[in-house]
């Protein structure tokens, strides 16, 4: 596994991956914040193939999208600007980036990405909002949210409304978005409107890590931030 501690090329803080399908795959170190493209072979003698460090910017999470690989980057410190790198997703070659060219399409403290046949959305946390680009062109074709703080000024308010969105999932015509300080996770239609909210955290303010990975009718839901080994998984009904 090239997530074992007991190789010298082996990971140490994998946060986000990728695969390509062609026996390779790109996964996101957290610390140092870099992009790695690993084997998947366990023969191979050595399973790092290259890496991609952007200058000037943190990696959060990256996806894979037609025959392009998307990079979700920010800036070092504030006011943590985000953009989206486009890479070839087999050689890793720069292509372009978009996301941060103008005040509408700017996106902030962005951790989370999902990718939706043409569409890529992100979870804008210090925005506030889902922000949808297609990703060939890197327009932006549709941004949905405004911050919403209830009595406590941790949870939020209304439905549709978000405090720090986090982690986000697209599928079966639907937009599922975890809210860190918010602590819920709510349901939303492709147009933003919302359906559904699926559970509020109690424990505490960071209670949950909020990363999402939808398979089928389930929801895994990354757990607390101090127990990396905790998920929830919820049945969508």
């Amino acid at each position: 596994c090239p997530f074992s501690r007991d190789r010298t090329d082996s990971l140490q803080t994998p946060a986000a991956v990728a695969f390509v399908g062609n026996g390779t795959a790109w996964v996101v170190e957290a610390v140092p914040s870099k992009l790695v493209l690993m084997r998947l072979d366990e023969t191979e003698e050595s399973r790092k193939i290259k890496e991609f460090n952007p200058p000037g910017a943190l990696v959060y999470d990256v996806a894979v999208a037609d025959d392009e690989l998307l990079v979700l980057c920010s800036t070092l410190g504030y006011p943590f600007i985000g953009k989206i790198m486009v890479l070839d997703k087999e050689s890793g070659e720069f292509r372009r980036e978009f996301g941060h060219t103008s005040e509408d399409c700017a996106f902030r403290g962005a951790e989370c990405m999902a990718v939706d046949g043409a569409l890529v959305y992100v979870a804008a946390k210090y925005n506030h909002a889902v922000k949808i680009f297609t990703h060939a062109d890197g327009v932006l074709r549709k941004c949905f949210g405004r911050q919403g703080l209830s009595d406590d000024e941790r949870r939020s308010a209304s439905p549709g409304e978000f405090n720090g969105p986090c982690g986000i999932a697209v599928g079966g015509g639907q937009i599922i978005v975890s809210e860190r300080a918010g602590r819920r996770i709510q349901v939303l239609s492709l147009e933003g409107e919302p359906l559904q909210v699926i559970r509020y955290f109690e424990e505490s303010l960071e209670y949950f890590g909020g990363g999402l990975c939808l398979e089928g009718n389930r929801l895994w839901c990354l757990g607390p931030l101090t127990d990396r080994n905790h998920v929830d998984v919820f049945v969508r009904i």
